[in-house]
């Protein structure tokens, strides 16, 4: 069953320079310390209303729940949280794992 790392990063201070910073910065730091990684996706939130409370979403796809864990106990994964963390000028990002449903 798949499982997925998901990065929720808040409204920024400036969503052109995070923008740029996600793409031209992170991705590239990231994706060669995830290891085991099979995908990422990355979507813009937006909202049927008001502003939501986050801005955007990476889903880091893994083939099982034990991949995903040594990736984020890893010195690599540790490194690509610490590296998301750094880009996210509207306060800290908040990290879930999921598993694909039954």
């Amino acid at each position: 069953m798949a499982a997925h790392l998901l990065i929720l990063y808040p409204q920024p201070t400036d969503a052109a320079d995070f923008a740029k910073a996600y793409r031209d910065e992170h991705l590239p730091f990231a994706g060669p310390r995830l290891t085991g990684a099979t995908a990422v996706a990355s979507r813009k939130i937006i909202g049927p209303g008001e502003t939501p409370p986050f801005h955007f979403l990476s889903d880091v796809t893994f083939p099982d729940i034990d991949t995903l864990q040594r990736c984020a106990q890893s010195a690599g994964g540790q490194e690509a949280l610490a590296h998301a963390a750094s880009i996210s000028s509207g306060g800290a990002p908040t990290v879930l794992g999921t598993v694909d449903a039954d």
